[in-house]
C-alpha cells in the first residue's frame, strides 16, 4: 500500500523517485531456476505421413482411432456397414476427440469421415455450404 502511495505522490509531482533503489533491489534478486517445458517435435518434410484408413465394426474399436489422431495421423473412417446407433456414437465420440486435440473433421462420403489432427489442413475445393443429411438423421 505504501508504494502505491509513493506511486501517486511521485505523479502529482511532490516526491522524487528513487530509480537506484528499484534497480539494486531488481539485480539482487535471483532468477528462478529454468524449467523445461513440453517439447512439441517439428514434423519432418521429407518423412512420408502416413493416412489411416478404418471401418469399426464395433465402439470398442473407436480407441485406435483416437490413438492415431493422437499420434499426429489423418485417419478416414468408414461407417457404411456400420449399424446407424453405432456410427451415431462413433462420430459423437471422434467429434470430441478431435475438437480435444484441435483438428478437423470432414465427411468425404454418405458415411465416411476424414478425421484431422491440428498438423494437417483439408481443402474443399468444392465445397457449396449445403450439408447433406447424416443417415441417422433422416428419420
Amino acid at each position: 500500500m505504501a508504494k502505491m502511495f509513493e506511486k501517486f505522490m511521485n505523479w502529482l509531482g511532490y516526491m522524487e523517485e528513487e530509480y537506484e533503489d528499484e534497480f539494486a533491489a531488481a539485480e539482487e534478486v535471483e532468477a528462478p531456476p529454468r524449467q523445461r517445458r513440453h517439447l512439441v517435435g517439428l514434423p519432418n518434410p521429407n518423412a512420408s505421413m502416413r493416412v489411416v484408413v478404418v471401418e469399426p465394426s464395433n465402439f470398442d474399436e473407436v480407441q485406435q482411432v483416437a490413438d492415431h489422431l493422437k499420434e499426429r495421423r489423418p485417419v478416414i473412417v468408414n461407417l457404411e456397414a456400420a449399424p446407424v446407433e453405432l456410427a451415431r456414437r462413433i462420430v459423437d465420440f471422434l467429434s470430441g476427440t478431435v475438437y480435444a486435440l484441435d483438428g478437423g473433421l470432414e465427411r468425404i462420403g454418405e458415411a465416411i469421415f476424414l478425421m484431422v489432427p491440428s498438423n494437417v489442413s483439408v481443402e474443399a475445393n468444392g465445397f457449396t455450404g449445403v450439408r447433406e443429411p447424416l443417415p441417422w438423421e433422416r428419420e
